[in-house]
């Protein structure tokens, strides 16, 4: 049944539209929809036209270990697209049988409802129209309350962080805005993120309401260094290092990514060149997004809110998920500066970014990245800003 409540949402959810035939990268595009046991049953009985049927049941397919709420999946062609994408971009089960005949994921997507405790709801950043409602977006994103009403699929109840804090929703908001301090340079915000969530995780150790009030009213002094915002040659060839093995973890994880991050590497390579390459691509990369510091802002929010950072996973702690915002940073900067090197249309970057937060938003990103880092020994203040600083 559908039910209608009031959500917090960011104040570009209003205008959101999806851009249907009109995306150059659809959401469906090599990725495997996964559907309920609910979904997969409905598919399978549904009545439709010969050709659409003879699709359907080609595609459908079991996972491997069923869950109700994971229980089968479309299988993708070769090419690497949905079966059910017509040659217009169009979905086949959306043209012919309306949006309530797709499976729940395909009828939200890239919306991120969050039903329980403070309700919420976002756009994911892998969608291609988030991320140019994100670069339209010149003021820093703000959160309003909007009557919205959605069927939702039941699902278990979600873990608590800590369960005696009730204030979750308000801290996450405050390191949202640390992150919208415009009177700093992203790398120096981030500094700043850091020192808050390392004095959040003692207070949520403690147990200690009050200190955590007083972080939210921004009464806590937040303590950083002032390093140097120069770049030295051996600060970029230990940060491509750090690309490099990044790169070659993700054979599994994004055919796309791996791809741009491999081009990226391979212009910047790493001998004598390689500063005067990276400087001259950084100059490139200015005159094509200048407006980049306000693009990074808004991606990072939005993704800080549709994750609920630092509050996405209950095993890892707020230092671990703070390194791994840090690797989202460095790497949408790294891709961006090598990608567009060979470019001259912003709308790359555009692309750049939704793969990016398809690997991110979608993935176990955020564990992986900061045990990553943490085995290259990258995983401190000093050594995380030579990264976020190229």
């Amino acid at each position: 049944m559908p039910e209608t409540h009031e959500y917090l949402v960011p104040d570009y959810y209003p205008s959101f539209h999806c851009k249907m035939g009109a995306c150059r990268s659809a959401c469906c595009e090599g990725w495997p929809v996964s559907m309920s046991m609910q979904d997969y049953f409905h598919l399978l009985g549904v009545q439709c036209r010969g050709e659409l049927r003879a699709k359907l049941d080609c595609a459908l397919h079991l996972v491997k270990y069923p869950t109700p709420e994971r229980y089968a999946q479309i299988e993708h062609r070769y090419d690497g697209n949905c079966p059910m994408r017509l040659e217009d971009g169009r979905c086949a089960l959306h043209a012919e049988l309306g949006e309530g005949s797709l499976p729940y994921i395909c009828r939200l997507y890239p919306r991120a409802v969050r039903a329980e405790g403070d309700y919420e709801c976002s756009c994911a950043g892998s969608c291609e129209a988030t991320i140019e409602l994100l670069f339209a977006h010149e003021e820093p994103l703000r959160f309003i309350r909007r009557t919205l009403t959605f069927e939702l699929p039941k699902s278990a109840e979600r873990s608590v962080f800590f369960e005696s804090f009730e204030h979750e929703q308000a801290l996450r908001l405050c390191l949202i805005g640390l992150m919208q301090d415009r009177s700093l340079p992203l790398p120096r915000r981030m500094l700043r993120l850091g020192a808050a969530m390392a004095e959040a995780e003692e207070a949520l150790s403690a147990q200690d309401s009050a200190r955590i009030d007083r972080l939210i009213r921004g009464e806590t002094v937040l303590e950083v260094p002032e390093p140097s915002s120069e770049v030295r040659p051996e600060d970029l060839h230990s940060g491509l290092l750090v690309m490099e093995k990044f790169t070659e973890q993700l054979d599994e994880r994004s055919d796309s990514i791996r791809a741009i991050g491999q081009d990226a590497l391979g212009y910047f390579g790493r001998d004598e060149g390689t500063m005067n390459r990276y400087q001259a691509a950084r100059a490139h990369f200015d005159q094509i997004a200048p407006r980049w510091p306000v693009y990074l802002e808004n991606m990072l929010v939005n993704h800080m809110f549709f994750s609920r950072f630092p509050f996405a996973d209950e095993h890892e702690s707020l230092r671990e998920e703070f390194v791994s915002f840090c690797m989202v940073y460095a790497m949408l900067r790294f891709l961006g500066v090598g990608h567009l090197a060979s470019q001259s249309d912003e709308s790359a970057l555009v692309d750049l970014a939704a793969a990016a937060f398809r690997l991110i938003d979608h993935s176990a990103f955020h564990r992986y990245s900061a045990r990553m880092l943490r085995d290259l020994g990258y995983d401190t203040p000093e050594r995380l800003f030579t990264l976020i600083n190229l």
